[in-house]
Parts: C-alpha cells; sequence; structure tokens
C-alpha cells in the first residue's frame, strides 16, 4: 500500500520553505543552468562499483531536470575519470572548483580517495556527500564539509561476527589489502571479535601491488586451523580469494567478504564457487526493506541500465536526493547555506532516513547477506532476514 502513494523523495524537515529567485542565480555561468561536477574511477580498479554509481547520480540529474531542474535551472553534469589514482583524483577536484567552478560536488569512490579529497573541498569549503566512502577516521578530523551516506567500514563485518559467534566458531583470520577501507574494517572487527570472544589467530594487511595469488597467506591460514575468514576486500582479491580456497579445497566454517560480493557479477562470475559467500550490504533492491520510492528507482534503473541496482547505486542516488533536499532548503547554491541545510536536514530517502550527527556522520544501519542460488539474501540483523543463514557452509567436497 506504501509504495504506490511513496514519492521519489520526502522531506521531513524544511520542504516547504520559500525562496526568493533572486537568490538563487548562478551569476558566474549563462543560461540559467547549475554545473554539478566530480571525479569518479571510470577507469581502473574502481571502475566496477563506482560506475555503477556513476549510472545514478546520471539517472538522477534526468529526473530532476524533467522536473525542472534544481530551483528552476537546468542541471548539467560532468563527471570527469580520476582512472582509480588517488592523486589524479586531488588535481581533478582542484580543476573542477577552480578552473570549472562547479556549483555543486558530487564524490568519488572509495574511502581512500575520498579522505584525499576531502582535503580539497575543505579548503574551498565546497560540501560534499560522500556516497562511495564509508570509514569513519573521515569524518573524525574535524572536517565541516563532508557529510556521510553510509554504514562506517568499522561495521562491514559486524554481522559476521555475530553469525561467527552463534555457530560457536572460536579462530578466525582477518585480511586484507593495505589501503584505509579494509584497513577500518579490520579495525572495527577486531573489536566486535573482542566483545565476542573471537579470538584472532591471523591478521594481515597485504600489498595493494601484489594482489592475485593468495596461495601462501591461505596456506599460513591454514596451518593456523583458522574456522572463519573474514575478507576485507574489493572484487579482484575477493574473488580470488575464493576461488584459490576451492582449489587447496581448504574447508572453513565460512567465508565473509566485505564489498566484492555486493558487486552483481560477483556471483555471476563464480558461479557455484560463490555459494554460501557471506557479504555486507548498505542496501538491497527489497521492498521489504520500506524505504520511500525504492520500487521507483528499482524499476527506473532496469529500465535504463538493464540490470537492478546494487547499494553503490542506491547510495549514489540517495546522496543526489539528499543535495536536491539541501539545495531547496537553502533556496540558493550558496556554498556556506547549502553546508547548514546538509547539517540539519531530516530526508527520508530510497535509501533510508538521512540525518547526521554534528560530525556530519549518519546512523545507517549496513546488511549482512549471504549468496544463495547465486542470489543475495539478507540474512542479518535478524529483524530484516529474508532466510536463515546456512552455517557452517557445506564441504567443498559435498556440493
Amino acid at each position: 500500500m506504501k509504495q504506490h502513494i511513496w514519492g521519489m523523495l520526502t522531506v521531513l524537515l524544511g520542504a516547504t520553505l520559500p525562496f526568493s529567485g533572486s537568490t538563487v542565480l548562478a551569476d558566474h555561468r549563462s543560461g540559467n543552468v547549475v554545473l554539478v561536477g566530480g571525479a569518479i574511477s571510470q577507469t581502473g580498479r574502481y571502475a566496477e562499483p563506482a560506475g555503477r554509481q556513476y549510472n545514478s547520480v546520471k539517472l538522477w540529474v534526468d529526473q530532476v531536470n524533467q522536473r525542472g531542474g534544481l530551483l528552476g535551472h537546468k542541471v548539467l553534469l560532468t563527471m570527469l575519470d580520476d582512472k582509480s589514482d588517488t592523486q589524479t583524483a586531488i588535481k581533478l577536484y582542484e580543476k573542477l572548483i577552480t578552473e570549472d567552478k562547479v556549483d555543486l560536488l558530487v564524490g568519488p569512490y572509495s574511502s581512500g580517495i575520498t579522505d584525499a579529497v576531502a582535503n580539497v573541498t575543505e579548503r574551498y569549503h565546497m560540501p560534499i556527500v560522500a556516497y562511495g566512502a564509508a570509514s569513519a577516521d573521515i569524518w573524525e578530523r574535524g572536517r565541516k564539509y563532508i557529510f556521510a551516506v553510509n554504514d562506517i567500514a568499522e561495521n562491514y563485518q559486524k554481522g559476521a561476527a555475530h553469525l561467527a559467534k552463534q555457530i560457536g566458531v572460536k579462530r578466525i583470520a582477518i585480511i586484507g589489502e593495505d589501503s584505509l577501507f579494509p584497513r577500518m574494517s579490520r579495525k572495527g572487527l577486531e573489536q566486535w571479535a573482542k566483545q565476542l570472544g573471537l579470538q584472532v589467530v591471523v591478521a594481515e594487511n597485504y600489498a595493494t601491488q601484489k594482489q592475485g595469488d593468495y596461495t601462501a597467506l591461505l596456506q599460513k591460514i591454514k596451518a593456523q586451523r583458522v574456522e572463519a575468514i573474514f575478507s576485507n576486500s574489493y572484487f579482484d582479491d575477493a574473488a580470488a580469494q575464493i576461488r584459490q580456497l576451492r582449489e587447496m579445497n581448504y574447508d572453513v566454517k565460512f567465508f565473509a567478504s566485505t564489498v566484492g560480493p555486493g558487486l552483481p557479477r560477483f556471483a555471476k562470475d563464480l558461479g557455484p564457487t560463490a555459494e554460501y559467500v557471506l557479504g555486507f550490504s548498505q542496501w538491497e533492491p527489497n521492498l521489504s526493506l520500506g524505504h520511500p520510492g525504492m520500487k521507483e528507482f528499482i524499476d527506473a534503473y532496469k529500465a535504463r541500465y538493464g540490470t537492478e541496482p546494487n547499494y553503490h547505486s542506491a547510495s549514489a542516488y540517495a546522496s543526489m536526493q539528499v543535495f536536491e533536499a539541501a539545495v531547496k532548503q537553502a533556496g540558493s547554491f550558496d556554498r556556506e547555506k547549502l553546508r547548514d541545510a546538509l547539517s540539519t536536514i531530516q530526508v527520508r530517502t530510497m535509501f533510508g532516513t538521512y540525518k547526521v550527527d554534528e560530525k556530519g556522520m549518519t546512523n545507517h544501519e549496513g546488511l549482512t547477506f549471504q549468496i544463495r542460488n547465486g542470489k543475495r539474501m539478507i540474512v542479518w540483523p535478524p529483524h530484516l532476514a529474508e532466510v536463515k543463514p546456512i552455517l557452517p557452509v557445506p564441504k567443498w567436497s559435498e556440493r
């Protein structure tokens, strides 16, 4: 009943504030347009999840223009390619702000790149909603112009840790590449492990430039009689690790990863090898989550791109909904007014409710899923679970 009456965006605070046309003009730009810009990984190692976020930004631009634009201004989009490289991203955001003079900034992908770019946006007082970042450390530096929509990296393995406790796991391994997001995910998991009585017998971060063959690391883990492996990984390393576990015929009670399994290609590319893997998601295209506008977003994304959106797609779209609400409340594209609006508004999006604390962080709660018959099925938290997890997972020889 709710889905057909919910709109794509519900602003709980400030939606009806009047605004004066004289306060909204972008006087440096002709043609009654507003320029939205950013840089994102259109090529390089982050291109898969980042591409889904770019898709959602483009979808929002077309939809908002169909609704009359932002404060009567047609939205023009410029998205540059940072090539999944931090230094390139820094240079591009400098260009966007100082040369292109964008009116609104959208974010890059990955916590590491976002953290670096945030130094640029803070210097120029440009507000940004970070749909591609989750590491809490980004918001612990006293920044005033960056705002979160995602659950933090430190919670990505929270559900898997609780499931490990439930099935009697004692000895665990924590692995991941040596970059910001995996390090923060490891930090959070170590805290959850201590709280739940899980013994961390292997904890190792590997160099990002040496991904591919994890046999030696997995043999080390096996020698320590590890019962469950927690991999704080992206697609390439997560896929390689589960393949190599099968090649070794190494049975664990479960393998839990972070970003990789949440991408649709994980189950598609790995086939039966992906079965029973635990993963983390900020959001799933499951209407039982009950967020307003979910069906409309899912249908529009599928119609345009021929595939269901995943959480990367959803977080980006929700961020643009938040920005749209903030512009309406501010009645202006003024940076300080937008920052104030983003700091104070409460918005119901198709991703969940946006409201931030004094640091710019939200209390969005993520999900743990298990891949079953090629599909991501929510198994934690219990009140949102679609199915009960199959744990311990079947041995390789029994599949």
